[in-house]
């Protein structure tokens, strides 16, 4: 399996494969939000795809984006290529305009931050073994790994990451994941907010139906570029976290109170100097040849070890705050949109 990221490649070389009649029409759908740094990269993957051009839709849905989303898709060579706009935000509802245009059999979805391989859609449509598996969940990599915040969001929270055991049922996440088109007919779209749609619909489908996820131990792949941005970062840990109320008290799951997560922070403080310590063992090959490296690598992971329980706490009493009364059932819309589309 090819785990390096493809290179860049100046014309879009689709497949034109045989017996494509043989083949199910796939609708890929992507959700974009000011995106004109991300999309690029995603486009070159996309126009690699090996799948044929006449059995493959894309759609893409511009968010209601103000930079130059617009101008870069409208230059897309991609023949198989359709721009959709949907105003209201939300990556739930951007994505729920691509399922109603979807004419596919199967309908796979990604991000605008992430890359696919060129065989993404064939390896997904290898995982439908039996007529029980509703969804087939790919393989994601990091792209890149350059900072910090990079990597402690990647290697040690698995985010974004599916999920085979969860709290309740098992969930796939959206960045790498294929449905069959039959799914929604039976059990709807996704919720139109943004933060548990997509554990909402994976729920929904294996209660509602017989289908279950295929989680892929290989194939499928799909590298997701993180950022270097810590207000962003801490951010998004906030608000999943506050989300998360929602999605218990939908599926009447315990609440969280945020006390696990505070104990955790407090815990983590005093380890500070124990963390970086152990950090710098770790990594002793490198230690002579770079120390001020390392030893910043070890003082973010220290740092990282505190701001994300912390972070994730404050969002469990935000959501706290914010709950409906019970019995009442409503979406939470997002704050704000996100670059990366999802």
């Amino acid at each position: 399996m090819n785990t390096t990221p493809p290179e860049a490649s100046p014309q879009p070389v689709q497949s034109q494969m045989e017996d494509s009649t043989q083949k199910p029409m796939i609708s890929v759908i992507v959700p974009v939000y000011n995106g004109e740094v991300l999309l690029p990269l995603l486009l070159q993957s996309l126009s690699r795809l090996n799948y044929p051009a006449d059995r493959l839709e894309i759609l893409i849905v511009n968010n209601n984006s103000s930079d130059r989303t617009a101008e870069i898709l409208a230059e897309s060579p991609i023949p198989s290529l359709t721009v959709l706009f949907e105003t209201t935000p939300g990556a739930g509802t951007a994505r729920n305009a691509g399922i109603r245009q979807a004419k596919g059999a199967f309908l796979a979805f990604t991000d605008a931050d992430c890359v696919v391989d060129a065989n993404w859609l064939n390896d997904l449509l290898a995982g439908f073994t039996d007529a029980t598996i509703g969804a087939v969940a790919g393989t994601l990599e990091p792209h890149a790994l350059t900072h910090p915040v990079e990597r402690y969001e990647a290697l040690r929270l698995n985010c974004p990451g599916h999920r085979a055991t969860h709290v309740f049922l098992p969930t796939a996440v959206t960045a790498n994941v294929m449905y069959r088109a039959d799914v929604f007919a039976q059990v709807g779209s996704f919720l139109e907010c943004t933060g548990g749609e997509e554990t909402d619909l994976n729920w929904r489908m294996q209660t509602q139906t017989p289908y279950r996820i295929n989680f892929l131990t290989g194939g499928g792949l799909v590298w997701h570029r993180y950022r270097a941005d810590l207000r962003a970062f801490c951010r998004t840990q906030r608000y999943k976290s506050r989300t998360l109320i929602d999605l218990h008290r939908r599926w009447n799951l315990r609440i969280p109170t945020g006390r696990k997560e505070l104990f955790k922070a407090a815990i983590a403080l005093p380890h500070f100097i124990p963390t970086v310590l152990k950090h710098s063992l770790s990594q002793r090959d490198r230690l002579l040849q770079e120390p001020n490296r390392v030893l910043w690598e070890g003082i973010w992971e220290a740092r990282l070890d505190v701001l994300v329980p912390w972070e994730r706490y404050r969002g469990i009493r935000e959501g706290l705050r914010l709950q409906a009364p019970s019995g009442e059932v409503n979406s939470q819309t997002s704050p704000m949109q996100q670059p990366s589309g999802g």
